[in-house]
């Protein structure tokens, strides 16, 4: 969906467009803000990534078995850290409104990213249902939000979604294993996600989906930031994170401290 200037400027979506974006996720799993980035600071965050990117991708071809597909961690710095990443208003309007004002999550994130000649991603769920056993689908624990450092199109890899799956049930959690979603999958309608650099895509967990073959010499990358619904007293006992430098957390906001604060400080 498209949003206003206005909007873009002061991170905030209208009440209307709130509810457009909201009724996507919940039919859909996933909803598309696009361009609402600034292009420069989309181009700074691309260059870091590749910078970052590339020496993997490099030590990477020499074994066989890599599908040419993976990521990187991003670094406790600038432009890694920027606000309009790490705490994007306008994602989190969405996704506080799904999963309530206590949301959480975790440093370093990282990147979603498809190197030249990759093929064909099987399809599959990011998380499982939360009560697996019941036979509907309860609110979201888990969305992710992504944010495109490359238009994605039809030749460079984009996503493919199968719209309304975060909903089904009546499935086996190692589905994706076994090719039961592949199979099924063939009767049901999907989509590319194409969209321009610096969009937003908030999306449940557990929307199926995969990634399609990268046919440019271009690496086609995107930032992925997990955000978890707070369940009773989990996770306060987590004890296994990874810390994060006093001088990153100086360079975060009341808000991002708030949402990061299951990360030990160093």
């Amino acid at each position: 969906m498209k949003i206003s200037e206005e909007e873009c400027q002061i991170g905030e979506l209208t009440d209307s467009n709130l509810a457009i974006a909201l009724r996507l996720l919940r039919e859909s799993g996933y909803v598309i803000l696009e361009s609402v980035l600034p292009r420069n600071l989309v181009e700074e965050l691309q260059t870091a990534f590749n910078q970052l990117l590339m020496p993997n991708m490099e030590n990477q071809q020499k074994d066989s078995n890599w599908n040419r597909r993976g990521g990187c961690h991003a670094l406790y710095g600038m432009p890694f850290m920027h606000p309009l990443v790490i705490e994007n208003s306008l994602g989190l309007q969405i996704i506080e409104e799904a999963m309530g004002k206590d949301i959480w999550t975790l440093l370093p994130y990282h990147t979603n990213t498809t190197f030249p000649g990759a093929g064909m991603q099987h399809i599959h769920r990011d998380t499982q249902h939360l009560f697996p056993e019941l036979p509907y689908a309860l609110p979201p624990t888990m969305i992710i939000l992504h944010i495109p450092l490359i238009d994605f199109n039809e030749s460079n890899g984009s996503t493919q979604v199968w719209p309304g799956t975060h909903l089904i049930t009546d499935i086996d959690s190692d589905a994706s294993q076994s090719g039961q979603l592949e199979e099924r999958a063939k009767s049901m309608p999907s989509a590319r996600i194409n969209m321009p650099a610096g969009s937003l895509v908030v999306r449940d967990m557990r929307v199926w989906h995969r990634g399609t073959p990268n046919r440019t010499q271009t690496v086609r990358t995107m930032t992925s930031i997990v955000y978890f619904r707070q369940l009773h007293r989990f996770p306060q006992h987590l004890t296994h994170l990874a810390s994060i430098p006093q001088a990153a957390v100086d360079l975060m906001s009341e808000r991002a401290q708030h949402l990061c604060r299951y990360n030990p400080i160093e």
